[in-house]
């Protein structure tokens, strides 16, 4: 498991997601990678889970488009160690997919997207005009 914490300046919102990455070993519902990413807000106070720690195991409960799964202190996530009679009532699950989806940043996407129509865009604008001339 990994941690991405947004950077915290003069300001800074207590549901600032947070990104934790997991290495998926069982799953009860849909279907996931082997590596997943889910969100959850920095603080508590916005309903975040804040009991993250890398190198330790968690059953997490989490919702939303399996590109952008969410949890917080309300669904039910806390490590295996302690969620013994959840792992019992859930069962055997099954194993993620072996193909690992790697995590696109949408910003990067919209920034790729305008780089490629904005150009492309201005030449169609500047043929049009030339034409009618």
């Amino acid at each position: 498991m990994s941690l991405k914490k947004p950077a915290i300046g003069k300001i800074w919102s207590s549901a600032a997601p947070v990104e934790a990455r997991f290495e998926v070993n069982t799953v009860w519902k849909g279907e996931l990678s082997s590596q997943t990413m889910v969100y959850t807000a920095l603080s508590s106070a916005s309903c975040g889970y804040e009991g993250f720690e890398v190198n330790k195991d968690y059953i997490v409960f989490a919702y939303g488009d399996p590109d952008r799964l969410e949890t917080g202190i309300c669904e039910g996530t806390k490590t295996t160690a302690s969620a013994q009679s959840e792992l019992i009532a859930l069962g055997e699950g099954y194993e993620p997919s072996k193909i690992t989806t790697p995590h696109v940043n949408r910003s990067v996407v919209i920034v790729l997207i305008v780089a490629i129509f904005l150009p492309l865009s201005i030449l169609l604008f500047i043929s049009f005009r030339r034409r009618h001339r």
